[in-house]
């Protein structure tokens, strides 16, 4: 779990009891301002309220995010505002969830994303840390530790201002770039345009899965959970707590106790089944080789520049479909599963 990584981490590091091997970035470029982001992350994740998505769940939120897109593209809204104003759970908030799998969900179902992609993309696993306790900006942080490698300090974090009012105003981010990291890939021998292009990939990546925690914050305040099932889950063990105990582990011992594990419910594994089989049904009618499905002509005259006619009996024409390809696919009833969005006036946009 990213998230107990990050507290050891950032709590040994902090303690000055990390070894170089694990944390490249904190002995390679030390700096008082690395020093001052890892105290603030580790307090923010010692006090966030933790979710954990297993890949079905990430799946069906970004999911809806597909649908939330078309609906962009038509009235000209951001996603954002499509989905409307979405209270954080609390203050502080941590949601994490496997990159690799989502990776693999986007690429099967063919989502917008992965249009230009011969194979799946994704990689690790990935966590937000939203800090909402300042009073001028919410403090957006992306983590993403990629398969078979260490944790990396994030290159830059999104800040959403505030309006006068005190609303979070989405068109108003500020991009706040670690200068420790900057130099860390510096001293990588990096160029500042392939650093460049670090930070701008982390930005959009930060800005488009940032759907994924406000729609899993959407459907926690619905009155039906928008079909997911939040199972509180043990973080630490007692194990561990002993153990962070006998070594002065402290940074283990103020983190939460314990996480809610998100799945997704009977309607929502009912509304991903009807996607595939529709998703698997467009694909094989749209396939040119399949040709025309079978059918029934009725009879009728053929006509000629010659001016002879023909009449042509009723008979069948087409193939017979592949027996596992549904012509029709039952799913739920749209009521039941469909996440319904709050509406947004196009002037006033939340």
């Amino acid at each position: 779990m990213l998230y107990k990584s990050l507290i050891s981490l950032y709590g040994s590091s902090l303690a000055g009891k990390s070894a170089p091997a694990d944390d490249l970035v904190w002995h390679f470029t030390p700096s008082e301002d690395l020093k001052l982001f890892r105290e603030h992350a580790l307090d923010a994740l010692q006090q966030a309220k933790v979710y954990l998505l297993d890949h079905l769940a990430a799946a069906y939120a970004d999911s809806l995010h597909d649908a939330v897109a078309k609906q962009a593209a038509e009235t000209g809204l951001p996603a954002m505002a499509i989905l409307g104003e979405v209270k954080l759970p609390a203050d502080v908030v941590w949601v994490e969830f496997d990159d690799r799998e989502l990776g693999v969900a986007r690429f099967e179902r063919a989502s917008s994303v992965t249009r230009y992609d011969d194979k799946p993309s994704g990689t690790g696993l990935r966590g937000y840390l939203l800090d909402d306790r300042n009073e001028h900006h919410l403090r957006i942080t992306m983590f993403h530790r990629r398969e078979n490698s260490r944790v990396v300090d994030p290159i830059c974090a999104l800040l959403v201002k505030r309006t006068p009012a005190g609303e979070l105003n989405y068109d108003n981010v500020e991009v706040e770039q670690s200068r420790s990291v900057v130099d860390f890939r510096v001293r990588s021998r990096d160029t500042m345009e392939m650093i460049n292009g670090r930070r701008t990939v982390h930005q959009v990546e930060t800005g488009y899965d940032l759907f994924i925690p406000y729609a899993l914050f959407a459907m926690l305040d619905s009155p039906d959970l928008g079909g997911i099932i939040p199972t509180e889950t043990e973080t630490f063990t007692s194990k561990n707590t002993k153990t962070a105990r006998k070594f002065g582990k402290s940074w283990i011992l103020g983190a939460q106790k314990s996480h809610l594990t998100i799945r997704i419910g009977p309607k929502a594994a009912a509304h991903m089944a009807e996607r595939t089989a529709r998703l698997e049904f467009e694909c094989q009618t749209q396939d040119a080789r399949n040709g025309p499905m079978r059918h029934w002509v009725a009879e009728h005259e053929r006509h000629y520049r010659s001016g002879k006619v023909v009449l042509v009996k009723g008979h069948h024409r087409g193939y017979a479909p592949a027996p596992n390809l549904p012509t029709r696919v039952m799913g739920p009833k749209p009521d039941e599963t469909a996440f319904e969005f709050p509406a947004v006036e196009p002037s006033n946009p939340k």
